[in-house]
């Protein structure tokens, strides 16, 4: 898997989104990670060229993330890249104190926020919920969390069919109720999600059966897409997928001596071994620290049955083959 020198080359290796048609780069610019509170308008102009330059055609934000949301608008704007070479993705429920949920109110007039802020005419990908944590549908009796679910379902299909998006996905919905809207929309002829903002690893029955590809981040560097700057090196690492207590960069730093790169690296590049794993984003305060993570890249050939094991095994977690 190599990135295209230029974002406006197509290479072979660019998945699809899930079973959509829709191609996506296989590493993704987190807004909320890049464009902190710290950075300057010049920088993150920097930081999205580089990307862009280097074949990351994927930008995510979220209703969530305002000030990320002009951010990246007022560049894309300034650059005058091709609507048709990026791809944008926001996720909609968090609007403020009393303005959030995902009733068919708050989907439109957060989406429409959105667009206002990204000075965009659509989005290609629209999330439905927070980041991963309890369901929406959490405590409510079926007959209730299915007319919850049946309006989701329903609003995402409206702000498609007005163009407002061309997609959309689930984002910490459980499993069940991600089934139950796939359902729900095969039933009552509706749009079907065709992918989820997940946490690593995604649920796989969510790709094999429905075959809903996954946008997600590396568990080595949780949250460097999300919330503030990325992890300097040095820095004990927040968490990891199957641990308990946070992981330290001293527990995978022999291996990645080893493989001749950085531990940042070589969780991205697990990352993209995992089933149904579409794209996994990154975020970077600068163009050197987003081409290094880039370089994860290079790694994936040397991720071999030896390397994984060992891997895994401080992991505390088994990727798929």
């Amino acid at each position: 898997m190599q990135m295209s020198p230029h974002a406006n080359e197509p290479y072979a290796n660019e998945p699809n989104l899930g079973r959509s048609g829709l191609r996506v780069s296989c590493l993704g610019l987190g807004a909320r990670g890049t464009f902190g509170a710290g950075i300057s308008d010049e920088e993150a102009e920097r930081v999205l060229s580089a990307a862009y330059e280097s074949g990351v055609t994927l930008f995510d934000t979220a209703e969530a993330s305002g000030r990320a949301e002009e951010m990246l608008g007022k560049i894309l704007r300034s650059k005058g890249w091709r609507r048709s070479s990026y791809v944008v993705t926001t996720r909609v429920f968090w609007g403020g104190q009393a303005d959030r949920g995902l009733s068919r109110k708050h989907v439109l007039e957060g989406l429409r926020g959105s667009l206002q802020r990204l000075q965009l005419d659509y989005v290609d990908v629209v999330f439905a919920g927070p980041r991963p944590g309890p369901a929406h549908t959490e405590g409510l009796d079926l007959t209730l969390r299915l007319l919850r679910l049946e309006e989701l379902v329903r609003a995402m299909s409206d702000v498609i069919d007005r163009g407002l998006a061309l997609y959309w996905g689930t984002a910490g919905g459980a499993p069940g109720d991600v089934m139950d809207a796939y359902a729900v929309a095969r039933q009552f002829n509706l749009v079907a999600p065709v992918c989820q903002w997940a946490e690593l690893p995604p649920e796989p029955r969510l790709f094999r059966q429905i075959g809903l590809g996954a946008i997600t981040w590396s568990p080595l560097v949780p949250d460097a897409a999300l919330d503030e700057e990325p992890l300097p090196h040095g820095r004990p690492i927040a968490k990891a997928v199957g641990r308990r207590q946070p992981l330290k960069l001293g527990e995978l730093q022999p291996l990645a001596q080893r493989l001749g790169c950085s531990v940042c690296q070589l969780g991205i590049a697990w990352s993209l071994r995992a089933e149904g794993v579409s794209s996994v984003l990154v975020g970077a305060g600068t163009p050197r620290l987003l081409r290094e993570q880039l370089q994860a890249l290079q790694v994936l050939p040397q991720l071999g049955p030896a390397a994984l094991h060992e891997l895994e095994t401080v992991l505390g977690e088994v990727a798929p083959p």
